[in-house]
């Protein structure tokens, strides 16, 4: 597969080049390369040389400080967002107690123990091998588009730096500006905790939140010092120094907690001191609010420090990303030449799980601008709301929808009322054979624009254009390429929606009007006018027969198994009756949840439940490390 990837923006770098180097279905037999066994061994053996120069060189007291040994030796992962031996001395220092006093040199020199520093006994390799898995977990967790094998050949490339990992991630992803990894957003927090957790490692909220710490001047010249400009021992003062400022950082610097009384809302607020040995309480006088918050419990909200990101002082990784890429790009020589393609290509298929995840969020986006669609509403966009067409793929998915429901639907008027009630989604696989489906003919749609081109190549478009497709309909008169996507994703009338959709190129005031809508309730963050674009749709359609000489008689329709009237009236009542069941069910529970967080938190917005999209029971019954299955899939729809 890699020989037909296109080059990146600037680098004559391939794309895919460094997962495709160490698959053996891509590389030549007696390529001096490790096999994908021997990578997590070659990376694990890398961290090994990041402990042995933490330990070995001493770069933390662990003599005049005996505790810190322990913590290096179990919670001293080298996770993080600094490089691997910043990020073992800052997780363990995180853990550290302040009111442990080190000991005095002539102490420490016969407390230190033999047994740790004698040859062929190195307690750390446990750490180590719980730091490799870590460092694969985060990446996994973090993209959900690759798998294990993947994730150690990006690592072992990046000599276990986590964030130039990413970026080699981003570099084969993206054919646009790699996304910065922001340290504080949900995504990197539960990726870091995830990857913390499946490692065994006892606090990792405390991990996470070491790594989205912000720094003042004065502290970030400090960190800067003894972390990177210096690969000299640290003293105990250091230490202490540097143990103040991360758990000062770490530390909200006041809390207000607001109470319900008699005399109405009160606030308290607890601001604590720089040594952050004690904290200073004021009140608040009391505030006039409505009885409606008669009932409302304490709440609370943490003000934190601001700064630099601790992440910043790690630099210098454009240029090693160019050393990565130049090194594999000096290596593809050694790759089969046609390669097999197909589903045996990694990288193609983490190009299709990073664009469902694109499509996915898109549904998502659509859904908010629907708020809560009618039962026929929502049974067209499962059917054939899909996001290719002749506009942006969020417009294609509520104009594909509502046309289906409008103009495209073989229901009747009083059938489609019927189905209004049934607008909850229990099944989350409904939504991925959708996704699926809008990929496989949004990937016509681009071999259309360039017949010349791989699937490797028309995936890595979609990438970089976020599944928009320019065509041109001139060089592609004898077949409509809109009809060709449908027949590819399985729509159920495919030669009609090709139609539509030539009807929206061919009227462009039309799809200006149909579009405004769109436009509008996404500015204003309202909802979607559904039975506005219904009429202007159905008007459209309406003359657009008139004056063309297509057909809706003898239009393909998707074939349906053969059932007897009794045995399928059977099979839909108890369809109906145990999805009826489930969903009254679910939508209490539900409705509780959001009616005690409400409660809770009494000074934000209400919610309400409009409709259900998507339930899956997750299994907590595994240890993630002792027994990680693989969290491709299940990471794929969290």
């Amino acid at each position: 597969m890699a020989s037909g990837f296109t080059s990146s923006g600037g680098s004559s770098s391939r794309r895919g080049l460094i997962s495709c180097l160490h698959s053996l279905n891509y590389r030549d037999e007696d390529a001096p390369l490790p096999h994908d066994d021997d990578l997590q061994e070659a990376t694990r053996e890398l961290i090994l040389s990041f402990y042995d120069d933490t330990f070995r060189r001493l770069r933390l007291p662990c003599k005049a400080m005996p505790h810190l040994y322990g913590i290096l030796s179990t919670a001293g992962l080298c996770l993080g967002l600094l490089d691997p031996v910043s990020n073992i001395i800052l997780n363990t220092l995180a853990l550290l107690n302040p009111k442990t006093k080190p000991l005095g040199d002539d102490v420490a020199a016969k407390t230190g123990s033999k047994k740790r520093h004698r040859p062929g006994f190195d307690p750390w390799h446990e750490v180590a091998t719980r730091s490799c898995h870590s460092l694969m977990a985060f990446l996994v967790a973090y993209f959900g588009c690759i798998n294990e094998e993947q994730a150690f050949r990006y690592l072992y490339r990046a000599k276990a730096n986590l964030l130039l990992a990413v970026m080699l991630v981003q570099h084969d992803l993206y054919l646009v500006e790699p996304e910065t990894l922001d340290p504080e957003s949900k995504r990197t927090q539960a990726a870091l905790k995830w990857a913390a957790t499946s490692a065994g490692h006892h606090s990792p909220s405390t991990l996470a939140q070491v790594m989205a710490i912000r720094l003042k001047k004065g502290d970030l010249d400090l960190f800067n010092k003894k972390l990177f400009s210096a690969n000299g021992p640290l003293t105990t003062e250091d230490v202490r120094e540097i143990h103040r400022v991360l758990h000062m950082m770490m530390t909200p610097m006041c809390v207000a907690n607001i109470s319900n009384t008699n005399d109405g809302l009160v606030v308290h607020v607890r601001q604590n001191l720089d040594n952050g040995d004690s904290a200073i309480w004021s009140e608040t006088e009391p505030l006039v609010v409505s009885s409606a918050a008669a009932d409302a419990r304490i709440s609370s909200t943490a003000f934190r420090w601001d700064g630099t990101a601790i992440s910043s002082l790690q630099t210098g990784l454009p240029s090693k990303l160019l050393d990565c890429l130049k090194i594999a790009d000096g290596l593809k020589h050694i790759l089969r030449t046609p390669c097999a393609g197909g589903d045996a290509c990694d990288y193609l298929q983490s190009l299709k799980m990073y664009l469902h995840g694109i499509i996915h969020n898109m549904y998502v986006e659509a859904f908010k601008l629907l708020s809560a669609p009618p039962g026929s509403l929502m049974r067209n966009i499962l059917m054939a709301g899909h996001c290719y067409g002749p506009c942006d793929p969020l417009s294609n998915i509520i104009l594909n929808s509502i046309w289906h429901d409008t103009c495209g639907s073989v229901l009747s008027a009083s059938e489609r009322m019927m189905l209004n009630e049934y607008n909850d989604v229990l099944d989350p696989l409904s939504l991925l054979r959708l996704v699926v489906r809008s990929l496989e003919g949004l990937a016509k749609l681009a071999l259309f624009a360039d017949p010349r081109s791989s699937i490797a190549c028309a995936m890595e478009k979609l990438c970089s254009s976020k599944c928009v497709v320019l065509l041109d309909m001139s060089s592609s008169a004898t077949k409509n390429p809109f009809h060709e996507a449908a027949m590819a994703a399985r729509h159920p009338t495919p030669l009609q929606l090709g139609e539509f959709h030539r009807m929206l190129l061919l009227v462009p005031d039309g799809r200006s009007k149909l579009l405004s809508h769109i436009t509008k309730a996404q500015t204003s963050g309202g909802v979607l006018c559904v039975d506005d674009i219904r009429a202007l749709m159905s008007a459209l359609w309406l003359e657009f027969k008139k004056t063309s000489r297509f057909q809706t008689s003898g239009t393909l329709q998707a074939s349906a198994p053969e059932l007897c009237v009794e045995a399928a009236l059977r099979v839909v009542s108890s369809a109906r009756s145990k999805y009826e069941e489930e969903r009254s069910w679910l939508r209490r529970k539900i409705k509780h949840v959001l009616k005690d967080y409400t409660d809770q938190h009494f000074w934000g917005p209400k919610y309400k439940l409009d409709f259900i999209f998507g339930v899956e029971e997750s299994d907590h019954g595994r240890h993630p490390f002792t027994d990680t299955p693989s969290v491709r899939n299940y990471l794929s729809w969290k």
